[in-house]
């Protein structure tokens, strides 16, 4: 089932439930991310991220562009638009069920010399 969402612009889009979601969208999405093992992040990534999420979710929309299956349509649309897109819901659900964080050590767990990991800065 798929939403239809009005833009700033007057344009619509529809997007997929993210609940219907599937592992070869994750690989997908992050595909537009155009990074490496040996690569560090750098401040485009959340936005690349964003516009993976966006190509897996989109399944429609008014623009006279094809549908994102790459960037190229997602990086013509105004920002004002982008934007919109950015800040929806169904983006954020997406994105936290594609890339769940890993979970945070407790304080018992820091400040444990037994942990992997050195206690942080205080």
């Amino acid at each position: 089932m798929s939403e239809r969402i009005s833009l700033p612009s007057g344009a619509w889009v529809e997007l997929r439930d993210p609940s219907e979601l599937r592992r070869g969208d994750k690989k997908r999405a992050l595909q537009m991310v155009p990074i490496s093992e040996d690569m560090d992040l750098t401040l485009g990534t959340e936005t690349e991220m964003t516009d993976g999420v966006l190509a897996v979710l989109i399944t429609g929309w008014s623009f006279d562009l094809p549908l994102p299956v790459t960037a190229a349509s997602l990086a013509l649309l105004s920002l004002a638009d982008g934007n919109a897109l950015e800040g929806l819901d169904a983006v954020g659900e997406a994105k936290r069920l594609l890339f769940p964080q890993a979970p945070q050590k407790t304080e018992e767990q820091v400040k444990d010399p037994m942990s992997p990991t050195e206690p942080s800065a205080e």
